[in-house]
């Protein structure tokens, strides 16, 4: 009998390089402090041989089971066994750090068992996002499903069920967040305009493009299921920081442009490969020739993204953003075969900007650009610009109107550290990735209520139907249709009551219901 020492008790399903850099080194710590405990992991049948020793050189005390690999339906006996599993450890909550395919699966299950959950980012993503219309629009249903789990699991006992997108832990993010309020209160000016862009410098050969499995293009989707959803987070929690009762956005209109990997197959092709790492070399590692590329690369997901958001109150324009999500950009590899680390390795290298405009009173601009692949965290990092722990935040004011001393202020790592009392060693941004950790164990030792959660599942439902949005937008492109995606708003009393797309496919070329297959027709919604 295992017995209740006050410690929360965790379990982990999906052990892949994300979960071993962030969420088992950060338990570890927690446990050291006698607040949490990782005592199973959960992983695919495939990964048991390299997974064994991992378990045997890192962590021998963890339980570990595998079970079938699934992205829709859980099946019956892999239930049964995470529920005996669940039982006899005495599980408190549960961490989903699967394939985004298996989120919904695995959400609805552990709904199911009363947990209380912490998922990665995206919410879902879907298969061939990028070529249907029934999986585009369905990120918005999946998300649906596992509110209405969520809210039916409240009138029972009270859990959370929060959203890993972690830059909302981030000191420099929440330090432009009370900025925008700050203005939003002193002048009643909301956010006007947003520029986002996330580069993460990843370069991979066609071959790779075709038979890599982590973060993968060939199911059918790409950058914006990727690490896309931290940025439409990101961008909304900008313009909600700075809205009002009377100026609150009643629609969101959504248009995509994507390069998918025959447009990076152009840009890049076979002799210019052939000519970077010589004849004999590139023909050692390609498998395949450009015509079969190109047939494959057609459902392929996408490399880059770029998406315009416009938020409207009563029919007029009032906020702009664009946001530009790229994996194609300033990379360190310079080697043809892929590295074994493709998490924080193979060549990465993070640059990221946010400029936020609140009218003719602020400008925030956020700038983080790394100018290096390889972060050691044993080893110390500086904040300056190209190194590991580059981030900086100017803010520019219209301090003669607001009544202060200067018109500009930038604030570093350090200054940052200061304001939040948050310094720690080691790579800034995986720091603040233990801030869910550390919410997921207030909230269950009883020192923080549901509603003060940061980022319980209840507080993405315009980023979730947003992402939907935006592969839509790139279905109807690609089929010769309207490409513009509007998301219908309604709030009561400062809360989000209703949310909706407010088009259907049009794929089967005439008006919703029109064709008299409403019920059965899979372009009507």
């Amino acid at each position: 009998m295992i017995q209740d020492t006050g410690t929360q008790r965790f379990l982990l399903i999906g052990v892949g390089p994300h979960a071993k850099r962030t969420y088992i080194p950060h338990l570890r710590g927690l446990e050291t402090e006698g607040r949490a405990k990782l005592v199973a992991a959960v992983d695919i049948q495939q990964n048991k041989h390299a997974l064994t020793d991992y378990q045997r050189n890192v962590c021998p005390e963890v339980e570990f089971l595998f079970v079938p690999f699934f992205t829709l339906d859980m099946p019956k006996d892999t239930m049964l066994e995470l529920k005996l599993l669940v039982a006899r450890l005495r599980i408190s909550c549960v961490i989903i750090s699967t394939e985004p395919l298996a989120h919904r699966a695995y959400g609805l299950w552990a709904l199911s068992q009363k947990l209380n959950i912490i998922m990665d980012k995206p919410v879902t993503t879907r298969r061939d996002t990028v070529s249907s219309f029934n999986e585009a629009y369905g990120i918005a249903r999946d998300y649906e499903d596992l509110l209405q789990g969520y809210k039916d699991l409240q009138r029972q006992r009270t859990t959370c069920f929060l959203i890993n997108s972690h830059r909302r832990y981030h000191p420099g993010f929440n330090c432009t967040l009370e900025m925008i309020k700050e203005i939003k209160q002193k002048t009643g000016c909301p956010v006007t305009n947003i520029v986002t862009t996330h580069c993460d410098g990843q370069w991979r050969l066609p071959t790779e493009i075709v038979e890599q499995q982590y973060h993968t293009y060939n199911a059918g989707y790409g950058k914006v299921s990727h690490s896309g959803y931290h940025f439409i987070d990101t961008l909304y929690q900008y313009i909600k920081a700075g809205m009002g009762d009377d100026k609150r956005p009643d629609m969101v209109e959504v248009v995509t442009s994507f390069i998918q990997p025959n447009g990076f197959h152009i840009q890049l092709n076979t002799n210019d490969y052939k000519h970077l790492f010589g004849d004999e070399k590139y023909a050692a590692v390609n498998k395949f020739s450009d015509e079969v590329l190109k047939e494959r690369f057609q459902t392929f997901g996408e490399i880059d993204a770029a998406i315009q958001l416009t938020f409207y109150r009563e029919g007029e324009a009032i906020a702009l953003a664009q946001l530009n999500l790229q994996h194609n950009g300033f990379a360190r590899r310079n080697w043809i075969l892929p590295g074994a680390d493709l998490y924080k390795g193979n060549g990465r290298v993070k640059h990221e900007n946010h400029e936020i405009k609140s009218g003719p009173f602020q400008t925030v601009i956020i700038d983080s650009r790394q100018a290096n692949d390889k972060h050691d965290r044993s080893k110390p990092s500086t904040s300056l610009l190209g190194s590991d722990n580059h981030f900086e935040v100017k803010v520019f004011r219209n301090c003669d109107m607001l009544v202060e001393e200067a018109p500009l202020r930038v604030y570093n790592v350090a200054d940052l550290d200061r304001r939040y009392a948050t310094q720690e060693s080691g790579l800034f941004s995986e720091n603040v990735k233990k801030g869910i950790l550390e919410e997921a164990v207030e909230f269950l030792a009883g020192r923080k209520g549901v509603g003060q959660l940061r980022s319980n599942l209840t507080d993405h439902a315009v980023q979730a139907y947003i992402m939907s949005a935006i592969y839509v937008s790139h279905v109807r492109r690609r089929s010769g249709l309207n490409p513009v995606v509007p998301i219908e708003l309604r709030y009561g009393s400062g809360e989000l009551l209703f949310i909706e797309h407010c088009v259907h496919s049009g794929l089967c070329g005439v008006g919703i219901g029109s064709c008299g297959f409403a019920d059965t027709c899979s372009d009507c919604f």
